[in-house]
């Protein structure tokens, strides 16, 4: 009778257990899927602020080549002097130009850095959404 007891509360014990773990399966998908949203919502708020600072640069970037393509057709050689000074300008204009378009194009690869990271923590999460609603029906 003892052996029979002990078998049947075995049997049960299992059983509960597994319903358990089901639940504990979808409990742990669903904190994952938490955490994924919250990831990605940090990402697109830095992906943001990124964008308005490529649009900032952008902007100066402009401006700076503006200036620098005038400097670059302004020169005169009828004194030597003022052309040297002329020339010498024109230098730190087109190196503060080539500045600006190196931050440039580190902003624009930190986009598409973040372009990436969005679009591949947005596929995880799907996925992990799918599966959190198999394992619920």
């Amino acid at each position: 009778m003892k052996k029979l007891l002990f078998v049947a509360m075995t049997i049960l014990l299992g059983i509960v257990g597994c319903a358990q773990n089901s639940v504990v399966d979808t409990l742990t998908a669903q904190k994952e899927a938490l955490k994924l949203t919250t990831k990605l919502n940090k990402l697109q708020l830095s992906y943001e602020k990124e964008k308005a600072n490529y649009i900032k640069l952008n902007e100066e970037v402009d401006k700076l080549n503006a200036e620098a393509n005038a400097a670059t057709a302004a020169f005169n050689t009828s004194n030597a002097s003022n052309t040297v000074k002329d020339a010498k300008e024109t230098i730190k204009q087109l190196k503060a130009a080539k500045k600006a378009n190196k931050k440039l194009e580190k902003s624009q690869k930190k986009l598409q850095c973040y372009e990436k990271k969005i679009a591949k923590t947005k596929e995880k999460l799907d996925n992990l959404n799918k599966r959190v609603l198999f394992v619920n029906q």
